[in-house]
């Protein structure tokens, strides 16, 4: 019988000592200890210095993602290498990292086949491979083929995902459209089973109940990840019991007065759930959502730092892992889920702008060119995959980068570099960028184009907006206004350290 993996075992990949892996069983351990902070408002980025702690610009120049993306993709995409293969049911399947086993699960499968996606190629066999991840005895997608328990943010993260795929791939179709609806309702029937309360580790569907090995993998957070799964449902399906469940999480979510992380993807899809149905008219708090992903006092956002280069917003591990240490796929799931909230609450624009801003320079520490390498553990392997984790010291040096219990570099954190391609694109000066909000909204992909313009320098920075036709209009969501163009063409006038959202409208 197949099982479902699920975090963690001991790593030997250090020096300094047994370090838990991402994706097995890890023995012993603390308890689980949450640390919150007090409630605070959020202004323009223009006005304050920003509350989460973040530099309003990051020393380093933003890395070229687009040449990463066509690198990894090539790369990982060529039969010779041996990383795109095919399993016994068929389905196309990857390796969460390069030196790992064959078949990385749905948390591999699914951010490569949504990079393609988003690249406008996608994979020819998504949809035997898509279904092969549906689990029919339990009539909901899980991380591994076969397989009969998950712990809760890997159900989340999957779910959303396959959904996300769904409504780019298979909107229209019937046949997908009943596997959406048929895996929220299991989803729905195993929340309102567990009374909302996800403080254990995941779900034995074989067993129709909850487990917890450990109690240092408790996953309070995933309530957060099951709005946004049901609010993605809810828009797939139109079906009004899942809109009604997303509330009812969103509320148990932000009714914690200390920070529940356990896993930031949980976090990140929560800060969209409550932009969006805040923006719907229903009394959330996005605002509470973003701090509980901005907290760099539980631990979970890096500030400051190692060895003297920035590690500021880049994202740890799960949240009772030992300290100082970040992670690829955390730092950089984050932005495709926090950058569509700004469009729905557009005075989140200031801290999500520099959090962007500072990890799209800071993620080159997890790529071996720009550390020396004694700083690394692997640096004779090909040099588009990122490192899985940097650790503030290890071995004698700081930062050091390495990995997990699969391998040192990643592929399933990896992929989101096809994401942030297509999210990105310079506007001459490298730190001035323009952020796509629409590229990742996979709830509502039919929007008109929206886009968060931020300026991290002291002086005023001018860029030219140019829309698809001549006659669409520019208008400024943060002031609720039109901006007045001239035959398509706006200059956009960006004042120190201000962040603006506009929407192209026809």
């Amino acid at each position: 019988m197949h099982v479902e993996k699920t975090a963690r075992k001991r790593s030997d990949m250090s020096s300094g000592g047994w370090l838990p892996n991402r994706r097995e069983f890890l023995t012993g351990g603390a308890a689980l200890g949450l640390v919150g902070w007090a409630d605070q408002g959020i202004a323009w980025a223009v006005e304050t210095p920003g509350w989460s702690g973040l530099p309003a610009r990051p020393e380093e120049r933003p890395l070229d993602f687009h040449a990463l993306a066509n690198a990894f993709d090539a790369w990982v995409m060529d039969p010779a290498h041996g990383l795109n293969t095919t399993a016994k049911d068929g389905r196309q399947v990857f390796p969460s990292a390069l030196e790992g086993e064959q078949d990385g699960g749905l948390t591999t499968y699914a951010p490569m086949a949504l990079g393609k996606e988003l690249r406008g190629e996608g994979l020819a066999g998504l949809a035997a491979s898509l279904k092969g991840y549906f689990s029919e005895p339990y009539g909901l997608f899980l991380d591994g083929a076969g397989a009969t328990l998950c712990e809760y943010w890997y159900l989340m993260n999957v779910t959303a995902m396959a959904y996300g795929l769904i409504r780019l791939r298979f909107g229209k179709n019937a046949e997908w459209l009943a596997r959406v609806e048929r895996s929220a309702t299991r989803l729905k029937d195993m929340a309102q089973q567990l009374h909302y309360d996800f403080n254990s580790q995941g779900y034995d569907f074989a067993k129709a109940a909850a487990f917890t090995n450990h109690d240092i993998y408790r996953q309070p957070d995933a309530v957060g990840g099951y709005s946004y799964v049901m609010l993605l449902a809810w828009k797939l399906t139109a079906k009004e019991l899942f809109l009604a469940e997303a509330k009812t999480a969103i509320n148990r979510y932000l009714d914690f007065a200390a920070n529940p992380w356990y896993e930031v993807p949980s976090g990140a899809m929560a800060a969209l759930a409550a932009a969006r149905l805040e923006a719907m008219g229903y009394p959330t708090n996005a605002k509470k959502a973003l701090r509980f992903v901005l907290d760099a006092k539980v631990g979970l956002m890096a500030t400051g730092r190692w060895g003297g280069r920035e590690v500021n917003g880049l994202m740890a591990g799960f949240c009772t892992e030992p300290p100082d240490q970040t992670y690829s796929m955390e730092s950089m799931v984050t932005l495709p889920y926090l950058l569509p909230s700004v469009r729905f609450h557009p005075e989140l624009a200031g801290e999500v702008a520099r959090l962007a801003l500072n990890v799209s320079a800071n993620m080159r520490l997890f790529y071996p060119e720009y550390l020396p390498r004694e700083n690394q553990s692997r640096p004779d392997l090909p040099p588009m995959f990122p490192y899985e984790r940097l650790s503030r010291e290890e071995k004698g040096h700081s930062p050091y980068a390495t990995g997990d219990f699969a391998g040192h570099r990643s592929i399933y954190g990896g992929a989101y570099v096809m994401w942030l391609d297509k999210m990105i694109q310079p506007q001459g000066d490298p730190w001035l960028l323009r952020w796509d909000l629409g590229k990742t909204d996979f709830m509502e992909p039919d929007l008109p184009p929206a886009f968060l313009y931020y300026n991290p320098w002291p002086e005023e920075k001018r860029v030219t907006v140019v829309t698809a036709n001549k006659q669409n209009q520019v208008y400024d969501l943060l002031r609720n206004k039109l901006l007045q163009t001239h035959e398509g063409t706006l200059e956009l006038k960006l004042r120190p350290l201000e962040a603006q959202v506009i929407e192209i409208r026809s």
